[in-house]
């Protein structure tokens, strides 16, 4: 038996952006430092809407001293990054939407829609989306990519609760299939 997947953190929305740059260092020598969504999101619970570490964690469905942790592990990075001049990116992270978010390739707008609505950009009309709830979650079990994948005979769908697994169905994506056990949401297996 597979050791069993780590919970997801919930979420509302990814960042708005992939990172920052400082200004006025050079490049070449700039190792990035990457801040995990999760890590993000507590971030911005406690020091953008000001709530208590109890509060935030309870939003992100996670312990409070797990929030502790996971909130001083960003500030850290936060730090060092501007004490070094690093540059941030925000990259992947243990993390669940509640909505099927999506980037666009061509003007870089993060906006939310409905799987039945037309795959286009929302401000620029552009067809060169990617999905950021399917690109996390493969982040998260290993497999990075950018933008959707082919579907391969004989994937499985994992539930994160209860460890069951099965077979990936053909254009469903495991994120909207429910555990037959348990009737949580899956996630890929890879």
């Amino acid at each position: 038996m597979s050791p069993r997947p780590k919970r997801f953190r919930k979420m509302e929305e990814p960042p708005m952006l992939r990172g920052f740059r400082p200004i006025g260092m050079f490049r070449g020598n700039n190792k990035g430092v990457s801040i995990q969504y999760e890590e993000f999101e507590a971030f911005k619970l406690a020091d953008y809407e000001h709530l208590s570490h109890e509060q935030a964690a309870k939003k992100m469905g996670v312990s409070r001293p797990t929030f502790t942790r996971i909130y001083e592990e960003v500030r850290k990075k936060i730090a060092i990054a501007f004490a070094e001049g690093r540059s941030i990116h925000f990259d992947g992270g243990n993390v669940q939407f509640d909505k099927d978010w999506f980037r666009c390739s061509a003007c870089h707008h993060v906006f939310h829609m409905d799987l039945k609505e037309a795959n286009i950009c929302k401000n620029c009309g552009s067809e060169k989306i990617e999905s950021i709830n399917d690109a996390n979650q493969d982040r998260f079990s290993g497999h990075s990519y950018r933008g959707v994948t082919a579907f391969h005979p004989g994937q499985k769908c994992i539930c994160p609760e209860c460890g069951i697994s099965v077979t990936h169905e053909q254009g469903i994506p495991c994120r909207k299939m429910h555990c037959p056990g348990c009737q949580s949401l899956m996630i890929r297996l890879e």
